[in-house]
């Protein structure tokens, strides 16, 4: 957790790092004050504005068996907030509303079209929506688009994603303006994935992570200190093979030219990695976890990550394959610590842009 300063030119800073406090789980001012350093009178203040514009609650602690007085907590307040996520994925596009809390209310899949066309869908969606469900234009924090990487998240453009070639270059920010008057954001998906398992999913308790979505490519988002890594975070074309093959992005024997699912499968008959986990194939899944272990122990000798979550598609079906994965990781670590590899537990296509915009809203 970050450093708090009384400094009043930090107001800003100290809101979001009290709210994301009260997010993680309900909390007195007093243990907010002791965590953050600030002092009890800077709490007070801030705390009593969030109390008037109704972003948390305060309640008596329940079964409190300490001495003295009964702790009054503080909690989110779900309907105060609301978020909009959009995630445009190569088959098809999935538009959300989740509130404060991560409870869904709204989501619905649209074909793909070509980008014009899909971007004024997309917006006729979301107006529509927030008028269905009645919800207040100013409690929409923002839009958040998810998207396969590399994109531009300042500029708010899509670079150029494999297999995305219609949506190269387009500025999604720009494009969206022309529609809705609600401020966008731009996230590459697997960033989004991790977002998404620290805030509703595996990672609640973890600091330094990294999510590994395989489908049929490979990404990452990592965590490190509790906030997200903007950085360059191209996972899948770490080289595991040396004199492997020549991937599209110009390296040899790179992670997502052996361990992709579509990879993983060529020449075995099967269909879906599904298919692979209920035949128990352990052939197929020991080659597979040999090439993650090997990214993962790269990952986590730089970043130094306590956690590896698996998902996409190797988060289903995963009690055959997790051990496998987990062992071959801690034969090749250098440090051998309590490392674990875990299965994604968010499966809301909504909450995975969701999730970037309460990132948004808590840093």
């Amino acid at each position: 957790m970050a450093s708090a300063t009384n400094s009043s030119s930090m107001r800003m800073k100290n809101e979001k790092i009290i709210l994301s406090l009260i997010n993680r789980e309900p909390i007195s001012r007093a243990d907010i004050a002791k965590k953050t350093g600030l002092t009890k009178a800077a709490v007070t203040i801030i705390v009593e504005d969030l109390l008037k514009r109704g972003i948390v609650t305060e309640e008596r602690a329940e079964d409190f068996a300490g001495v003295g007085r009964t702790p009054i907590l503080l909690r989110l307040c779900g309907n105060s907030t609301y978020f909009v996520g959009v995630n445009i994925r190569r088959s098809s596009i999935i538009v959300g509303i989740c509130d404060l809390l991560g409870n869904v209310i709204s989501e619905d899949s649209l074909e793909m079209e070509k980008p014009e066309t899909a971007i004024r869908g997309i917006c006729s969606v979301i107006a529509e929506k927030i008028q269905m469900c009645d919800i207040p234009k100013e409690k929409i924090h923002k839009i958040s688009v998810t998207t396969p990487g590399p994109v531009d998240i300042v500029s708010g453009c899509i670079l150029n994603p494999p297999n995305f070639n219609p949506w190269h270059g387009i500025n999604i920010k720009n494009e969206m303006a022309k529609y809705t008057d609600i401020p966008v954001i731009l996230s590459n998906v697997s960033s989004a994935v991790a977002a998404s398992e620290k805030y509703f999913g595996a990672a609640r308790d973890s600091e330094n992570f990294m999510t590994l979505l395989t489908d049929d490519g490979i990404g990452a988002g990592i965590f490190v200190g509790g906030k997200l890594f903007k950085g360059s975070c191209e996972i899948g074309h770490i080289s595991v093979k040396y004199d492997g093959e020549r991937c599209e992005c110009g390296n040899i024997g790179c992670l997502e030219k052996y361990a992709s699912i579509p990879n993983i499968l060529k020449g075995t008959g099967y269909k879906s990695w599904n298919e692979c986990i209920n035949a128990r194939d352990m052939g197929i899944m020991t080659l597979e976890a040999e090439y993650l272990s090997a990214a993962i122990v790269t990952a986590t000798n730089i970043f130094d990550l306590d956690c590896t979550i698996l998902c996409g598609a190797l988060s289903e079906a995963s009690d055959e394959f997790l051990p496998v994965v987990s062992e071959k990781t801690l034969e090749k670590m250098i440090l051998k610590k309590d490392f674990k590899v875990l299965s994604g537990a968010v499966c809301s296509q909504t909450l995975i842009p969701c999730a970037m915009g309460l990132y948004d809203f808590l840093n």
